[in-house]
């Protein structure tokens, strides 16, 4: 069960050049093997309310709620930046693709010194930053802190997002002139990463897909698996940009064999293969 240990919430003054201070709020949070899902939590829900800007610099991305949080933002109209370490653009179960195929500018960090950066930055005045990874593992397996910081007062004082944002640009730029090019919005039509699994009802046993590009995709032949059955979607089943598209247990396991595709309560997985056997989309619990 999704516990939030809110530990802390104190008044910080920072003070810059001699000039006022400002002040800000800082949350701190913890997860360990023992209690999962307090940091994912936050950070979506601090995602979800972000209206004008996000900006990502992370070393690991391969959280599919985050990912899917992240793809929510940019389809409502924030602008969203992301910067991930090096190998982000391949890695099994990575969310580099999700992102690009939503529109979002994805830049892959390539120098000599390892990309370790944790952060983001929500409307220029919340920063997100800590140990946690933005991964499965991070999430359930490990123990990691994560602190918002959030400055609402402008003053001749740099604010925390103001300061983390000055480093993303710095990093942006720098980036970007190394690799020549970002990945961002590719034409994704048939395109593997342009459908991803939006939402799992466990408990009532339904699968939610999105098209996440800006045309319909056809997804006849296309598979849902959990390793053990699986559901091929029919001929003719075509996904619109932006309405979700659900298919439940009397649609893809009518009999409701627990040996067929079945999803559990506690743990399971759910796989999204395209018919030449690619892995578009998963989702893990």
């Amino acid at each position: 069960m999704i516990r939030r240990l809110l530990l802390a919430i104190l008044a910080v003054a920072v003070i810059g050049g001699g000039v006022a201070a400002q002040t800000c709020t800082v949350q701190s949070y913890f997860v360990s093997p023992e209690v999962d899902g307090t940091i994912e939590a936050a950070i979506i829900h601090a995602i979800d309310g972000a209206k004008q800007s996000l900006d990502l610099a992370l070393f690991s991305f391969t959280d599919d709620e985050l990912g899917s949080a992240v793809v929510r933002a940019a389809r409502r109209g924030v602008t969203v930046r992301a910067i991930l370490g090096f190998g982000q653009d391949t890695v099994w179960g990575g969310e580099y693709g999700k992102l690009t195929s939503a529109g979002i500018t994805v830049v892959i960090a390539t120098s000599t010194g390892l990309f370790h950066h944790k952060f983001a930055v929500v409307d220029g005045n919340l920063v997100i930053t800590g140990s946690y990874d933005w991964s499965d593992t991070a999430d359930k397996e490990n123990y990691e802190n994560e602190v918002f910081i959030y400055c609402s007062v402008l003053t001749a004082a740099q604010t925390a997002a103001e300061r983390y944002t000055n480093e993303f640009n710095r990093l942006w730029t720098a980036f970007r002139a190394e690799t020549g090019s970002t990945s961002a919005g590719q034409a994704v039509s048939v395109g593997v990463q342009s459908v991803i699994i939006y939402t799992i009802d466990r408990v009532g046993e339904c699968i939610q897909l999105l098209d996440v590009s800006n045309n319909d995709v056809d997804i006849s032949g296309w598979r849902l698996s959990d390793l053990e059955g699986s559901y091929t979607f029919p001929d003719e089943t075509v996904l619109k940009p932006d309405e979700p598209f659900s298919v439940c247990i009397d649609t893809y396991n009518p009999t409701h064999d627990t040996e067929g595709l079945y999803l559990n309560d506690d743990h399971d997985e759910v796989f999204l293969v395209t018919p030449d056997g690619k892995i578009a989309d998963e989702n893990v619990w």
